[in-house]
């Protein structure tokens, strides 16, 4: 008569070794719930406890080395920056048409229509729109330059 019948004989030593570590288990969990006993790896490894009314979270900038460097790239440097070839001022025509004009003593600022594409804009003085940029602004009229070229834009009453 056979003692074991489980078919393979690994199974008999598999049970035992089972048996050791559920033994094993059941030992270090009873050491590790008796209050006040610190291990030698226990006391290497303490942290320090940190209240929550006293952490203050590090600022975004404790993290631009990790940000800046590519995670899939050789070296985890980051690419070259690209050489950008010279935009090239268009030469089309000014096409806007003015709607509107307020001056006051902090700012000149012509209200005009974008006739490409429909757009109201709001342009102060000296600031610049497909290359034109606005000189001068009075009550009827205004001025943009490119260049040597003046183009003047007149209000056009509703009647």
């Amino acid at each position: 008569m056979k003692l074991f019948s489980f078919g393979n004989h690994l199974t008999p030593y598999l049970l035992g070794a089972s048996v050791v570590l559920g033994g094993t288990l059941a030992l270090e969990s009873r050491n590790a719930m008796q209050p006040g006993v610190e291990t030698d790896k226990q006391a290497r490894t303490a942290v320090p406890v940190i209240e929550r009314a006293s952490y203050k979270a590090p600022s975004i900038a404790a993290f631009n080395e990790i940000t800046e460097r590519p995670l899939f790239t050789q070296g985890r440097e980051p690419p070259a920056e690209p050489e950008q070839a010279p935009v090239a001022v268009r030469n089309s025509p000014l096409r806007l048409a003015l709607e509107g004009v307020a001056i006051s003593p902090e700012a000149e600022i012509a209200v005009v229509r974008d006739l490409s594409t429909n757009k109201m804009l709001h342009l102060a003085k000296g600031t610049k729109h497909q290359g034109w940029e606005l000189t001068q602004v009075t009550e009827t009229v205004a001025t943009f330059t490119r260049g040597k070229q003046n183009v003047e834009i007149k209000l056009v009453e509703d009647k």
